[in-house]
């Protein structure tokens, strides 16, 4: 090297100066003045070595396939090189580009679930979740990476699949121990690092080799004395050999480096590796790896043991806190934790990332899964889960709490990072024998319930309720049981709310504290509202009134009850009474300095519109859709409503992409997909298919009889627009009698004539 013959460094020193540059060549970061990039890919802290060939190659896939997945034994750094090669991508110029982990979802009906997370996108209450993805997404231009596919690897398939036929600008990147095997993927099987067939000559020669540089990198940053020297090449080489260059194998063995020294590390490894009992089915690298994380375990300390078995119980995770309430006892006292994280993650068994302002520890899936195979040698499955389980119960607690009194995204925030836990912990409890674990289940469930309500993952928390509902006695756990009704009424169909309300109202004021009793009566009212009853609703928001104002209520609260005070009257036609509602509500949301509230929103947009100042509504309507952007929440709550106001406008290629769009995203939502039929029967009678406007407008109208919903101020404007237009296009008579054919479809066909309407051509 030039500088230290400059310098006239030579022996240990010229070694040392030598080690050190060639440390420092995989941190080295590029700067560069690009546009702001839109990507969650992961942080990595420690250096990138070599791979600049695996990833050219992938990067040049990219460009003439939709779908590259990357294969490879398990430690051989798929996860790693796809990450790499998409921050490649960015610095090229690409900015959309977003990254799911599926390690954490262990039953495959969540794939989809796990991919709009990443994006921030709803799912839709039942039916089929790719068909909303897809429509969600279908006009992005983005780069998705799929990770860790191989444990749910049909479900990943079909999501691909599905995203990949129904959205044209999306291309994929996945990591799998096995391909996908759909149409059209391209396999990249990405080899393990290279190592020498021989020992390297020279110390430079050896840094040539991938597996070698690596090693003692990682060991450098540990303790610098691990100096690749010409007498130790030979060795390095050889334990290179043995872990057949896979990253995981080696980044695990550099651990030990300093504190066994390379002789004594090689000499471990040949007698480690020669252990009988291994399943000799597993392919090579698969024995390897999962010896290495075996003698990686066996030289821990059994503190580090008993800790990072029971961290195995954690499924997406854990904090700090997290940590110490479920994995200590009196075995491993509480102050111990956190020194003992540190060591497990210094030993590379524990990766560390900030989120949410908070560090969480997670483990590779195919450490989790050795740890969990250890959890149960040690008998403490049921120990570990019941604990796990009783710190989500706990979490639940505040869970609830902070639902009532903060804004949606805020809440996300704070809670939404647990939902794997919530899940795995659901699935132990509600599968266990014990009557007690059934009752944790309740806790989190009825915490927990707003992720379900707020993301619009109605179906998948209707379900745990109903499975918790069947298991939790009534009569003895009264309290457990009303939380689940409330929950339940809050998750079923919007068709079946008041009467499920309605039907549970007695149990809970026999058994729930008054404030509980305030807000059911004000989302009965709401209810009422929906179906036209408003003697009925306004009973049930005065009595929701009476109650806040009996037991002292806080302005955020108020705030609320005005807003659905607000949007009774409105529904009821009494504007002036909403708009002095709205102001009031207003002046208090400033106070407070509370923004994005969604509800005020939409009504202030409702009482414009019933004005007749549809300009202002329409200005209303797209700032209430940003607020749904904001906190994930589908945007088919608004967009039927945009519609009509752009339609009313004259902007007829606005209303038909906004009707589009909702069509889309309510595909499989009764109630929001009828709203979108609504808006989609005009349009289609302006745009000269007026056969299609009677068949639509007569489903419409029969499937809102039957719900006992009455058309409000937009539908009615839209429905009188639509009759206009079909009057100069149709006689009487064959309006009426293809709206009566109409009458016999179901949603799912119904849906599909819309849409085949509004297809572009």
């Amino acid at each position: 090297m030039l500088l230290a013959d400059a310098l006239r460094l030579a022996g240990a020193e010229r070694v040392e100066f030598e080690a050190a540059a060639n440390h420092a060549r995989g941190r080295q970061q590029r700067i560069h003045d690009g546009l702001p990039t839109r990507h969650n890919l992961p942080t990595r802290l420690t250096s990138f070595v070599d791979r600049f060939e695996e990833i050219a190659e992938i990067k040049r896939l990219l460009k003439t396939h939709r779908l590259v997945t990357i294969t490879g034994s398990g430690g051989v750094g798929k996860t790693r090189v796809a990450v790499e090669a998409a921050k490649e991508l960015i610095d090229e110029g690409q900015s959309d580009i977003w990254f799911v982990d599926l390690s954490p979802v262990s039953d495959g009906t969540y794939v989809a679930g796990a991919v709009a997370t990443a994006l921030l996108i709803p799912l839709p209450q039942g039916g089929d979740q790719l068909v909303s993805l897809a429509a969600r997404l279908k006009s992005r231009k983005l780069l998705l990476i799929i990770d860790n596919c191989e444990h749910v690897v049909s479900d990943a398939a079909a999501v691909a699949s599905s995203l990949l036929r129904a959205c044209p600008d999306i291309a994929i990147l996945a990591t799998s121990r096995e391909r996908l095997a759909i149409e059209g993927e391209r396999v990249y099987r990405l080899p393990s690092l290279g190592v020498p067939a021989k020992s390297p000559a020279t110390v430079e020669e050896a840094y040539s080799y991938a597996a070698l540089q690596l090693l003692t990198e990682r060991a450098l940053a540990i303790d610098r004395r691990c100096v690749l020297t010409a007498e130790r090449v030979s060795t390095v080489a050889e334990i290179c050999r043995q872990l057949e260059g896979l990253p995981l194998a080696i980044e695990l063995a550099a651990t030990r480096l300093p504190f066994l020294g390379f002789d004594a590390l090689n000499r471990q490894l040949k007698e480690h590796f020669e252990i009988t009992g291994i399943a000799r089915d597993l392919p090579r690298r698969q024995q390897t790896i999962f010896s290495t994380i075996a003698w990686s375990y066996a030289l821990l300390a059994e503190r580090e043991r008993m800790l990072l078995r029971r961290l195995a119980v954690f499924n997406g995770g854990a904090t700090l806190e997290a940590a110490v309430i479920v994995c200590a006892d009196s075995s491993l006292t509480a102050s111990n934790v956190p020194d003992l994280l540190s060591l497990l993650v210094d030993k590379s068994l524990l990766t560390v990332t900030a989120v949410n302002d908070q560090s969480r520890y997670t483990m590779l899936e195919s450490i989790r899964a050795f740890a969990s195979s250890k959890l149960l040698e040690a008998g403490e499955v049921v120990t570990m889960s019941r604990a796990h389980a009783a710190w989500l119960a706990g979490m639940a607690e505040r869970g609830d709490a902070r639902f009532r009194e903060t804004t949606t995204d805020h809440w996300l925030h704070e809670f939404g990072s647990e939902i794997d836990n919530v899940r795995s912990a659901l699935s132990w409890a509600l599968g266990s024998r014990e009557y007690e674990d059934a009752l944790l289940a309740a806790k989190i469930i009825g915490g927990f319930r707003g992720f379900w309500i707020t993301t619009e993952r109605h179906s998948e928390g209707r379900r745990w309720v109903e499975e918790a509902l069947s298991r939790v006695d009534e009569t003895r756990d009264s309290p457990f049981a009303a939380n689940l009704m409330i929950a339940h009424m809050q998750l079923v169909d919007e068709s079946e709310r008041l009467k499920t309300g309605l039907r549970v109202l007695p149990f809970l004021e026999s058994v729930v504290d008054r404030g509980v009793i305030g807000r059911m009566h004000s989302f009965l009212a709401l209810e009422y509202s929906l179906a036209g009853e408003f003697a009925e609703a306004d009973e049930s928001i005065a009595q929701a009134f009476a109650i806040a104002t009996e037991i002292g209520f806080g302005a955020r609260a108020l705030v609320r009850l005005l807003v659905d005070r607000s949007g009774i009257r409105a529904r009821a036609g009494r504007f002036d009474e909403a708009r002095a509602d709205l102001a009031v509500a207003a002046r208090l949301r400033d106070a407070l300095g509370d923004e994005n509230l969604m509800s005020q929103l939409y009504w202030e947009a409702y009482v414009e519109f019933a004005g007749s100042n549809v300009r202002r509504s329409a200005e209303l309507l797209e700032t209430c859709l940003d607020v749904c952007r904001s906190q994930s929440r589908n945007l088919a709550l608004v967009l039927p409503e945009l519609a009509t106001a752009r339609l009313i406008l004259g902007e007829v290629d606005a209303a038909r992409a906004a009707a589009r769009e909702a069509l889309d995203l309510a595909r499989f939502e009764r109630n929001l997909a009828l709203r979108a039929i609504w808006q989609v029967a005009a349009i289609t009678a302006i745009l000269g298919q007026p056969r299609t406007g009677a068949r639509l407008i007569g489903f419409a109208m029969a499937e809102t009889e039957r719900q006992r919903r009455p058309a409000d101020h937009y539908f009615a404007a839209s429905h009188k627009i639509l009759m206009a237009s079909l009057s100069k296009q149709l006689s009487n008579d064959v309006i009426s009698r293809l709206s009566s054919e109409a009458t016999f479809l179901d949603l799912e066909q119904a849906v599909d004539e819309a849409a085949q309407a509004l297809a572009p051509g």
